[in-house]
């Protein structure tokens, strides 16, 4: 069963219930989170963790058929109240063969003690375990956000990684590219000396060819 609370937060009610008898006449209402993850913490109460809300409702008390007749039977409850202060009193008092059930609706927002304080019983108290997972949802969500967050970052950083990555790939083809025309001009330049020297020395050539023809024209 779920309530409804201040700030539309949703309170999870579950059915609890408990028997004070002559030979068990006391019971300690102290739950904890059922989690395994409460449970390997269990610890590290200092971790700054949130767990979620308990409280007890005590709703009613059955005093059953086989309790001695006339016999009052009275239920005690110790618990912590304000300021931390330690509160002891009767929750509820019932006379056997007379009373067999009583209204009780009293909530109890911590842990506490119940003990049949006089008579024999059998005595059932009934009731609802209310569990409030606002804030701990609410730190669940938080940190639901930063890992994504966290995430998010790392891929980033890959992103940013694979573009540097990629730009230096682009950026040596270029430098190959200018080396490959260095070689180029290189040659081109050598090539060119190179006719330049041959035409050079086809003139010196045909200039000595032609003194020698000029001697056998004179004659």
């Amino acid at each position: 069963m779920a309530g409804i609370l201040a700030g539309n937060d949703v309170e999870q009610e579950y059915l609890w219930a408990c028997t004070l008898i002559g030979s068990d006449k006391e019971y300690c209402w102290a739950p904890e989170d059922p989690t395994p993850e409460a449970k390997e913490d269990k610890d590290e109460e200092n971790d700054g963790n949130v767990k979620p809300g308990r409280r007890l409702l005590i709703k009613s008390a059955i005093l059953m058929p086989s309790a001695k007749k006339d016999e009052v039977t009275i239920v005690q409850i110790e618990s912590e109240g304000y300021n931390k202060q330690t509160v002891i009193v009767p929750i509820c008092a019932m006379k056997g063969g007379t009373d067999y059930q009583q209204y009780v609706d009293l909530l109890v927002p911590t842990k506490a003690k119940l003990k049949l304080l006089q008579g024999e019983g059998p005595i059932n108290l009934i009731g609802s375990h209310c569990i409030d997972y606002s804030g701990y949802r609410d730190v669940e969500a938080v940190e639901s956000e930063d890992e994504d967050e966290a995430t998010d970052d790392n891929d980033d950083e890959m992103e940013v990684a694979e573009d540097v990555k990629g730009e230096g790939d682009k950026k040596t083809p270029t430098k190959e590219s200018k080396d490959e025309k260095v070689e180029k001009t290189t040659t081109a330049k050598e090539d060119s000396g190179s006719k330049k020297r041959k035409a050079s020395s086809e003139q010196t050539k045909s200039a000595e060819k032609k003194k020698k023809e000029s001697p056998a024209k004179a004659k």
